[in-house]
């Protein structure tokens, strides 16, 4: 491994010509280029730094630097980095995190991209993308999935050959064509989405302004009543459970409207629109999804529910042990055993309290629609006791000795890892 130091200036430009391994760029506070790696050539020139690397290579440079990488056939991880940085083509999985501006002409393979205060442009993406915490966000063709979250800025989608999701856009959204199917959620800006082969989702309130959506599928929005809407639906099936003022229905078409705004937005689509309320609470602040529409009495015996688990696994623990026992000895089987029984305890105990849990939320729900009665009383759970995973080692070293089956093997797994 050789190692270099090359003093610059504050803010220098640090060019990767090419780069046969994987390359990792890290920042400091001090003025200077640190190079790590089997065999580089490095050419020096006002304020510029331009590498070579016939292997893997590690860099450090200042903070303030501006990277530009022509070529790595291997994975990249950047981090810290303010000036601007533009990435050629990327042979490996690239990971970025705390940069500003990015443009990245050709990746083929994975991005997870992280905390990034400027533009992020996107030319060719021939892998998946997780993108969070971003600025204006451009994507030209990507042919995995797309996923971006906290977009600070607006997003334009060219072409997306898998599916989209987008959560918290400040701006514009424009997607131009999408081959499967595509999930938006708390937009801020205008919105324009057409060419999608799939089905879209929609969760949420729009801004005042002209939006569109329109899918070779089905559309399916939750729209939150309290927002206003000027809506215009056309479909073959159109089914509206939103409270609609001045509604109106043609042939293939519904035409609505929800309290007084300018929030103009047009729904097509070839299968079907589904028009449902939004959840009143935020489904991250709520843990009793899966109630709604309860009307229904709920008798299920929670207080009996962790002792059928236990009988169960139990049943499956005794004949599994009768098969080691003819393997290993009575003595082994019955040690472990022993801990299998504990781990059981402990996950029987865990389910039991889960079960009191949603008893409780059922209950809840249920007197919202028909008034309080009668509970079960839970079953106290049986006392927890400290986790250990020498089984699970004990158990994977008889699979790859031959000694029991993978299926054994995983049954028994099964009852070790569930722990808190």
């Amino acid at each position: 491994m050789n190692q270099e130091k090359i003093f610059t200036g504050k803010a220098p430009q640090i060019n990767i010509n090419s780069c046969n391994g994987d390359l990792v760029v890290r920042t400091w506070a001090e003025t200077a280029v640190s190079l790590k790696g089997a065999s580089f050539d490095i050419n020096e020139g006002e304020e510029k730094l331009t590498i070579d690397s016939t292997e893997a290579l590690k860099l450090t440079i200042p903070v303030h630097s501006s990277l530009w990488v022509n070529y790595v056939n291997g994975d990249i991880a950047i981090k810290l980095v303010e000036g601007d940085v533009e990435l050629v083509e990327l042979n490996g999985d690239a990971v970025l995190s705390g940069l500003n501006n990015v443009h990245i002409h050709t990746l083929n393979a994975d991005l997870s991209a992280k905390n990034l205060n400027g533009d992020l442009t996107l030319d060719t993406v021939h892998g998946d993308a997780s993108l969070r915490n971003i600025g204006k966000l451009e994507v030209h063709t990507i042919h995995g999935d797309l996923s971006a979250r906290n977009v600070n800025g607006s997003v334009l989608l060219h072409q997306a050959h898998g599916d989209v999701s987008l959560r918290t856009v400040n701006g514009d959204v424009t997607v131009e064509s999408g081959m499967r199917d595509i999930n938006l959620r708390n937009l801020g800006g205008l919105t324009t989405v057409q060419g999608i082969q799939g089905d879209i989702r929609l969760s949420g309130g729009l801004s005042q302004g002209d939006h569109s959506f329109t899918a070779e599928r089905d559309i399916i929005v939750r729209w939150p009543v309290t927002s206003p809407l000027n809506l215009t639906a056309t479909a073959p099936s159109i089914k509206n459970r939103l409270p609609l003022e001045k509604e109106t229905e043609m042939e293939d078409t519904l035409v609505g409207r929800l309290g007084d705004g300018e929030t103009n937005v047009s729904f097509t689509a070839n299968g079907r629109i589904i028009l449902k309320e939004s959840d009143i609470v935020d489904p991250k602040w709520s843990d009793e999804s899966g109630f709604e529409g309860f009307e229904a009495d709920f008798d299920f015996d929670f207080a009996n529910f962790g002792s059928q688990i236990s009988q169960q696994i139990n049943d499956q623990v005794s004949q599994i042990s009768q098969r080691l026992e003819s393997k290993l000895g009575p003595e082994f089987t019955q040690k472990m055993a022993e801990k299998i029984t504990r781990k059981v305890e402990q996950a029987t105990a865990r389910a039991e309290q889960a079960a009191e849990r949603a008893r409780q939320r059922a209950e809840r729900q249920h007197m919202r629609h028909r008034g309080p009665r009668p509970t079960r009383p839970a079953a106290p759970p049986e006392p927890k006791q400290k986790a250990s995973s020498e089984e699970q080692l004990k158990i994977l070293k008889m699979v790859e000795q031959g000694i029991i089956s993978p299926g054994e093997a995983a049954t028994l797994l099964e009852a070790l890892e569930n722990r808190g």
